[in-house]
């Protein structure tokens, strides 16, 4: 089973980027985003019947306490740093990005719902200070010109490898950014973005694919193991169907490693088979498996570990977070987990003491 699962990369759109770029804004890069924080989140208390095993929370802006965006992946500078390059321009920051997906979004004066795809939110961990950045897929029309369009995937994680953002895109596999194309958009070029003043575009797919007879993997979630250098994605699952958890290997450029035979095509290095269901997000901590369960807008969440190489050791901690815990980034000089929570009006970003 291991070898069935892999993914491929599509050829890179950076010439496509490069032109969309250039006739929509600039290209200033992380240093002037982070300069460009329009938003403050809140250090809050979560009640410990809500989340046992919670460190500390930070509040979003009451503007982002509704049912337009849900936020679901997390990954940090940790991240980013941890395979041991350090993006340009983030100064030495702490920062946490927080992938979410668009519902019903209003659209521009008296028209209906506008699908706005995928957004992912900067947060300064020191300051507070966040800022919203649209995804973006750069397209070239029928006529020859250049323009965008949004990224619809749930964007169910995030993880922040090198200089590279790997969104997951469920039965798509993931998309890839780089934060080399940060555009910021000209005042004229806003209404394309639905008022956003930043936009990311995609610059390469992984499509996720598996060899005949094996059922494809859901990327429903993903995180980094900096131990084994790999991207650890898993699956949400109900019912019947499959909640199993595989690990790719990165290579240093913070990609997706290949074979010499085919530099585009990873295969899986190990697949374990879970029988957790409701998975919603992973964490590989010292040859552990940390798992988050979600059990409705109500009820606090639960974190479920068990050995990475034996999946049948899985132990709970019931409440141990806020309800509707979504993906996990681990954070090695605080010992913490990293999760959003997605309802309304009961949503954090939460740092869990992992189970001893």
């Amino acid at each position: 089973m291991t070898a069935a699962l892999h993914v491929r990369r599509t050829s890179s759109r950076e010439p496509l980027v490069a032109e969309v770029a250039a006739r929509i804004g600039t290209r200033p890069g992380l240093e002037a985003l982070l300069g460009d924080l329009d938003r403050r989140a809140h250090r809050s208390v979560v009640p410990r019947l809500l989340g046992r095993r919670v460190a500390a929370a930070w509040g979003w802006d009451a503007e982002d306490r509704s049912n337009e965006w849900w936020p679901q992946g997390v990954t940090t500078t940790e991240d980013a740093t941890g395979l041991g390059t350090v993006p340009d321009g983030l100064g030495g920051r702490r920062v946490a990005v927080v992938s979410s997906y668009a519902k019903a979004v209003p659209g521009p004066g008296s028209g209906g719902p506008v699908k706005q795809g995928a957004r992912l939110t900067f947060l300064d961990l020191g300051t507070g200070a966040y800022r919203h950045v649209l995804l973006v897929k750069p397209v070239r029309r029928d006529d020859g010109t250049v323009d965008h369009e949004p990224v619809p995937v749930h964007a169910g994680g995030v993880v922040w490898s090198g200089s590279w953002l790997h969104v997951a895109a469920t039965g798509k596999g993931c998309v890839s950014a780089h934060l080399d194309d940060l555009v910021h958009l000209g005042d004229g070029e806003r209404g394309t973005a639905f008022g956003y003043r930043w936009v990311l575009p995609t610059r390469v797919d992984h499509r996720g694919g598996a060899d005949e007879g094996t059922e494809r993997l859901r990327w429903s979630f993903l995180s980094l193991d900096v131990g084994t250098r790999s991207l650890v994605v898993g699956e949400y699952g109900r019912g019947e169907k499959s909640t199993r958890i595989a690990r790719f290997p990165l290579a240093d450029d913070g990609l997706p490693a290949g074979s010499a035979e085919d530099p585009t095509l990873t295969r899986a290095s190990e697949v374990v088979d879970t029988g957790v269901k409701g998975m919603q997000g992973v964490a590989s901590v010292d040859g552990r498996l940390h798992v988050t369960t979600s059990h409705g807008g109500w009820l606090p969440g639960s974190l479920v570990t068990a050995r990475s190489h034996d999946a049948r050791g899985w132990r709970r901690t019931v409440a141990a977070a806020p309800m509707g815990p979504e993906d996990l980034a681990w954070s090695p000089a605080e010992r913490l987990l990293w999760t959003p929570t997605e309802h309304p009006r009961r949503r954090w970003l939460v740092a869990l003491r992992p189970p001893r």
